[in-house]
């Protein structure tokens, strides 16, 4: 009996997973994900499969243990409490040295040009904008300390 309810349960996050990737996926592929959030110690829920999704359609190509993704999430989690409504690119610039993420200033420019708008340190940004920034700048930080550990 129990497996006849998980079978929709799954049917409809793997479909979830798929309208926000915008494609579909292979049983295969999706067995794997959901071995990959188990093994990360994650929830297999419609908000996890979303942050996951997220990360393959921004960085396709950041290959992540479970345990790395776990603590990426926590990072982004921590930081994106930290985002007031709206906020001066120069107070940005502070809570990326608080966060100890110290990228050039032409790396902080792409980020704000690939979130849709354009750096400056006088300008208010919306939550929403800056956030796309901060996750690129977390994730940044996170290659960066991976490589200095290697």
């Amino acid at each position: 009996m129990v497996c006849t309810l998980r079978k929709p349960v799954d049917r409809e996050l793997r479909q979830v997973y798929e309208a926000f990737l915008g494609d579909r996926i292979g049983d295969t592929t999706w067995r794997s994900l959901k071995k990959f959030l188990l093994e990360s110690g994650l929830e297999l829920n419609a908000n996890n499969l979303h942050e996951y999704a997220l990360l393959r359609k921004r960085y396709p190509k950041l290959s992540l243990t479970p345990l790395e993704f776990r603590v990426l999430l926590a990072a982004v989690d921590n930081v994106k409490n930290l985002i007031p409504k709206l906020i001066t690119g120069e107070e940005f610039i502070r809570l990326l040295i608080a966060q100890n993420i110290r990228p050039d200033i032409s790396t902080i420019y792409r980020w704000f040009k690939q979130a849709g708008s354009k750096y400056n340190k006088l300008a208010f940004y919306s939550s929403e904008v800056i956030f796309a920034v901060i996750y690129r700048a977390v994730v940044w930080k996170f290659i960066n300390e991976r490589k200095e550990r290697k």
